[in-house]
């Protein structure tokens, strides 16, 4: 749930006014707006997920599984992979300045600037969310379960580690963990940039994967592996890899073809067969999803849905609506849950997703434009420091 790059004036004037007010701010370059298509691809599968699982928690249904004929059931059941292609964007987007230092002759990114921007970028949106959960805790939790051990550990990024759950403030939070683990790692990952011949550097990005691999299924029994770094390493390192193919072998400017619309056809439906099965095949995962990561950017239809106004808007409020939808959905669904009960699970699903998601959709677009999309300017602290000391010479 990185940020992304900057448009071009022919890209801007595509997009209907309604959602300029909407659009990410960014400054680092150029926007690609394929990687907002993909990150509306995965905040749909997690919203679809935990829709999905509040009904079923509410009704005591066992969750989908591979015996279970309601295909549509089984698919909603899978959505938290959504959370795995958020990594792999994660690992291109932060890896893309550093490939395009080194292998593209752009400026060296500087690490005090690095962290300071993801510093002043991220941290506003998620201590205000887990602000505000918390004080709603507060107000509402007849038990008066202690809340502020918790509320720190997930302000520090350290819940995971620290009680071996996810945040009990926002449970969402435990990916984000993960996430911050990886922007500290990344630049050190970058290393393999300075590799120079292309194809020791992949094989050298594909053999840490295998690695990660092997490790995590030699770790398995070890509860803090799924809440860690150490067990999704795979996905950023498929993410450095697309990068690599953007800075060298697409300059860029990756050029289209309709086979690799194709390839999305066809991989897709894959992609959401392998994730209904009950066996777990990770290796073919992360391959099939690099393959539909180039195709995202490759293909001529592919990229050009990807990249509709509406689809990259709502993908590039993803961190805004990953925050808030959890606790949204709870809220709205305990006023809604009966409607549709009657009837198939699939069709209760469908309509309360319908129902859901548009009310999410709306508080998240407005959090997002108060809070998060002022955040996306680089120099607004030094801006709001100018403001504050000019008051007290206005009053």
């Amino acid at each position: 749930m990185t940020e992304s790059t900057h448009a071009p004036p022919e890209e801007e004037r595509r997009w209907p006014d309604w959602l300029k007010h909407l659009r990410r701010r960014t400054t680092s370059g150029r926007f690609i707006a394929e990687v907002d298509g993909l990150r509306f691809v995965a905040i749909a599968l997690v919203v679809l997920f935990h829709v999905h699982d509040y009904i079923t928690t509410k009704f005591r249904i066992p969750a989908g599984n591979a015996a279970n004929t309601d295909w549509f059931d089984r698919f909603a059941a899978t959505g938290h992979y959504g959370v795995h292609l958020f990594f792999i964007i994660s690992g291109f987007v932060l890896a893309l300045p550093f490939a395009q230092h080194q292998l593209g002759g752009r400026p060296p990114v500087k690490l005090r600037a690095y962290f300071i921007r993801r510093l002043t970028r991220l941290e506003p949106p998620y201590i205000i969310a887990m602000l505000g959960f918390a004080a709603a805790r507060a107000l509402t939790d007849a038990a008066h379960a202690p809340l502020l051990p918790h509320l720190l550990a997930s302000l520090g990024y350290v819940h995971n580690i620290v009680y071996g759950v996810g945040s009990t403030i926002n449970v969402v939070a435990w990916s984000l963990e993960i996430e911050v683990q990886f922007y500290i790692l990344a630049p050190a990952l970058a290393i393999v940039f300075t590799i120079r011949d292309r194809w020791i550097r992949r094989g050298v990005i594909v053999a840490a994967a295998a690695v990660m691999l092997a490790l995590q299924s030699w770790l398995a029994p070890a509860a803090w592996v799924p809440l860690s770094v150490v067990g999704f390493l795979q996905f950023f390192l498929c993410g450095f890899l697309i990068a690599d193919l953007f800075v060298t072998d697409w300059k860029g400017k990756p050029s289209h073809s309709m086979a690799w619309d194709v390839v999305s056809l066809i991989g897709w439906p894959l992609l959401a067969l392998l994730w209904m099965q009950d066996a777990q095949y990770p290796a073919i995962f992360i391959a099939l999803a690099f393959v539909l990561f180039c195709a995202a950017f490759r293909g001529t239809i592919t990229s050009r849905v990807l990249g509709i106004p509406a689809v990259a808007t709502i993908g590039g409020m993803c961190y805004s609506i990953y925050l808030l939808h959890f606790p949204l959905i709870s809220i709205i669904g305990r006023h809604t849950l009966t409607i549709g009960s009657g009837s198939a699970q699939w069709v209760h699903l469908a309509i309360q997703t319908a129902i859901i998601v548009p009310p999410v959709l709306l508080v998240c677009a407005v959090y997002f434009a108060l809070i998060e999309r002022p955040c996306m300017e680089r120099d607004w602290p030094q801006r709001l420091a100018a403001r504050l000391r000019e008051s007290p010479r206005a009053a």
